[in-house]
């Protein structure tokens, strides 16, 4: 009998949305290539008036977590601190999400093996490995407090890399500077949209935008979200010239707009506020956007969206 509870370990490790500045250790654990890298703060989060929030709901009535408890001692809303993640910006390619925390491996491993999961070693480090669609992840620890997943060749690779450190590309590396020291929630990519326009998706409406003059002029965004009373919002791209800069401010703008014009009678108010409350500026080749929305007003949001969605399913 398969141990389910085993499996949002992996979820969570593999797909979670940082202590002030992203963690060095991490970051020499990523890829030398790598181009997209994202980061999440937890532990200050979690200490935010949203993130108690959505701990208080995380875990009220949540059995596959109270099970994942049980199973391996790791309880995410109390041991993660730290989550990176990095991909090499292409569609289909693989990544790595790496984490900081408190991890109970022989806990975890027990728990693995008990649910017919394979384990190897590699280099002196045990690797949990599952295959989902056909494709197979792998979960390794390093000193119980660093957690590496992602399929495997990239978590042996990172292994590698922990008495090597690797070095990311500069521009790379200094935004996540900036960015992991002044927000809870953050992204970066160096990719270049044109670059990602020659790759077919499956949803043909990303096609048609990713295929847009203007947007393939990017060449470079960013941005994330920093919590408290008023949750803070901010994005930014750079753009191949000043006037493509001027003209994706400008396409920015128009959707706003158009966002506002076709919301729901039931919503209005609140889409139109959001709008209106968005800055939007072309500086160079850069535009940046942000936007303030008070954290009661997001805990509304989030109620009538859990509500409706109970709804849809009566």
């Amino acid at each position: 009998m398969k141990l389910v509870a085993v499996r949002p370990l992996f979820a969570i490790l593999l797909f979670t949305s940082l202590l002030p500045a992203a963690d060095p250790q991490l970051v020499g654990l990523l890829m030398p290539d790598v181009k997209v890298v994202a980061g999440v703060n937890v532990e200050q989060a979690k200490n935010s008036p949203l993130g108690q929030y959505l701990l208080s709901n995380m875990s009220n009535g949540n059995h596959g977590l109270a099970n994942l408890t049980a199973m391996t001692g790791f309880d995410p809303t109390r041991d993660l601190s730290e989550v990176l993640m990095g991909t090499l910006g292409q569609p289909g390619q693989k990544g790595l999400v790496l984490a900081r925390g408190n991890f109970d491996t022989t806990q975890i491993f027990a728990a693995a093996r008990l649910g017919g999961h394979t384990i190897e070693t590699y280099k002196g480090v045990d690797i949990l490995t599952g295959t989902d669609d056909s494709l197979t992840h792998a979960l390794a620890f390093l000193d119980g407090s660093i957690a590496i997943a992602g399929d495997v060749d990239s978590v042996k690779a990172a292994i590698d890399r922990r008495s090597n450190a690797s070095t990311i590309d500069a521009t790379l590396a200094a935004k996540m500077n900036q960015l992991s020291n002044s927000l809870d929630a953050w992204s970066v990519s160096i990719v270049p949209l044109a670059a990602l326009s020659k790759e077919k998706l499956p949803d043909t409406r990303l096609n048609g935008m990713l295929n847009s003059d203007v947007l393939k002029s990017i060449t470079q965004t960013s941005g994330g979200v920093k919590l408290g009373a008023m949750i803070q919002f901010s994005a930014e791209a750079v753009a191949r010239t000043d006037k493509d800069a001027t003209a994706l401010a400008d396409v920015v703008r128009f959707l706003g707009n158009m966002v506002q014009a076709n919301a729901p009678a039931a919503s209005a108010a609140a889409i139109t506020s959001l709008v209106q409350s968005l800055a939007i500026k072309a500086d160079g080749s850069t535009v940046t956007l942000a936007l303030a929305i008070p954290e009661q007003q997001v805990e509304s949001m989030l109620r009538a969206a859990k509500q409706s969605a109970g709804n849809h399913k009566l």
